[in-house]
């Protein structure tokens, strides 16, 4: 019989809570003016509010929820340089030059995470032991390693191929064809990530204002109203960082962003013996289909996380931790009676090309649509808006130089994505690993 998963101790709590538990309530009144107003207080708010603060503005963060209700605090917790776009696909597509560029930015952005760790001395539990990049049919294997051998040799990113037998040194599964080991790639626990981050944005000396959705947006640069449920905000700039969550505040954006579900469990505490069995490379793990499979130990080794469903409708919670609970089981057979302890969803959001952005648009600052690296583009692009808003030549990025298109009528409401989900699983179901979501 097929273990119900336990009581959620809130709705939607991600497993990450239990470490890192939403801050209690911020008091007192947002200030009237001040140089710099963040909205949104997940990775890439702070990290532009830290830089902003620390060049000597004074700075103040806005939450509709809690502090870092959102995506921040729900993701996989990935430290990846990985890309919907392969290395071979950009060079040809746009030249080696610009590939060199943007595949060079996506490891920066890694090597922004340790960066901000270390600096901040962030204990997050990062590991980066490598990432395990399992591939479900032969084509997607020959596909994987000729462009990691493409990456080794135009940047020297290292990696180990693993055989058909092989899988079995990482996952505890044989629904994979082989794959291979990516390098200096890993996970870490978000929720102590992102605590460590409103830490750093206290000593900077940023205001964080919670419980307070902004309601409108007029003025100009140097000159813009911040309208709030707790009254209005004088300031010079404004910077962006909602991404999934963006609605209503700068239409522009909304018509070029595409949110979506992204949906998680936590399996019950499991012995060491089961994590051995389950996932013996003790790596985080994403699989090539099209609608990726993810899975990873918790960083204190005690559960399994795995998730699926991708754009899936919310529909009810629980269903879908159930029905992900099952593909888990069926995936690795040893985890079939490991009982459901958390489900949870988050919004994440995509662009019509498949690039994150960053830019400014009518004076307001932004970056978001990470298209499945958030952790580290949040930190590396929240970086750079801070330090454009400060005027710094060192903010350039690639994601900054590109047009950020979006389609003609589209509004910000996504009707498209539930159908894309189901044709990805239709084509995944070929594949003895996409079949499981069926």
């Amino acid at each position: 019989m097929t273990p119900q998963p336990a009581p959620c101790p809130h709705p939607d709590a991600p497993y990450w809570w239990q470490a890192a538990p939403r801050p209690a309530p911020t008091q007192g009144t947002p200030p009237t003016k001040v140089d710099v107003v963040v909205i949104g207080s997940g990775i890439t708010g702070l990290n532009a509010a830290i830089e902003i603060a620390r060049g000597g503005r004074s700075v103040v963060v806005m939450e509709a929820r809690s502090l870092g209700y959102g995506a921040s605090t729900r993701n996989a917790g990935f430290v990846s340089r990985a890309f919907k776009h392969s290395f071979g696909t950009v060079k040809e597509t746009y030249g080696l030059p610009y590939a060199l560029q943007l595949f060079g930015e996506l490891d920066a952005s890694v090597r922004a995470v340790e960066r901000r760790i270390a600096e901040e001395n962030i204990a997050c539990l990062m590991n980066a032991n490598g990432r395990f990049m399992p591939c479900a049919s032969t084509a997607h294997l020959e596909a994987l390693l000729r462009d990691l051998e493409m990456q080794r040799t135009y940047l020297g990113f290292a990696y180990t191929p693993v055989s058909r037998a092989e899988v079995a040194t990482e996952l505890g599964t044989e629904k994979y064809v082989g794959g291979a080991i990516v390098h200096g790639l890993g996970g870490l626990h978000p929720g102590l990530y992102h605590a460590g981050l409103l830490d750093a944005a206290r000593r900077a000396g940023v205001t964080l204002v919670d419980n307070t959705p902004v309601l409108s947006l007029s003025g100009q640069r140097n000159a813009f109203c911040v309208r709030t449920q707790r009254g209005e905000i004088a300031c010079r700039d404004i910077v962006i960082g909602t991404n999934g969550y963006t609605r209503g505040l700068l239409p522009w954006l909304d018509r070029r962003l595409i949110p979506f579900d992204a949906f998680m469990i936590a399996t019950e505490p499991v012995a060491p013996e089961v994590m051995a069995r389950a996932i013996p490379g003790g790596k985080v793990a994403i699989d090539s289909n099209h609608n990726a499979l993810f899975v990873r130990p918790s960083p204190d080794g005690s559960r399994v996380l795995f998730g699926g469903l991708t754009g899936s409708p919310p529909a009810n919670l629980m269903d879908r931790g159930r029905h992900l609970q099952t593909m888990l089981g069926t995936l690795i057979p040893s985890l079939a009676e490991t009982g459901l302890d958390t489900v949870w969803t988050g919004q994440c959001a995509a662009t019509f090309d498949l690039f994150p952005h960053m830019g400014c648009r009518d004076g307001l600052w932004f970056a978001a649509g990470y298209c499945f690296v958030g952790v580290p583009m949040g930190t590396y692009l929240g970086t750079k808006l801070g330090r454009a808003v400060l005027g710094h030549k060192d903010a350039a990025s690639v994601f900054a130089d590109k047009a950020f298109r979006t389609l003609p009528f589209y509004n910000g409401r996504p009707w498209f994505v539930p159908l894309l989900t189901r044709y990805w699983q239709r084509q995944d179901a070929r594949t003895p690993s996409g079949a499981i979501a069926a």
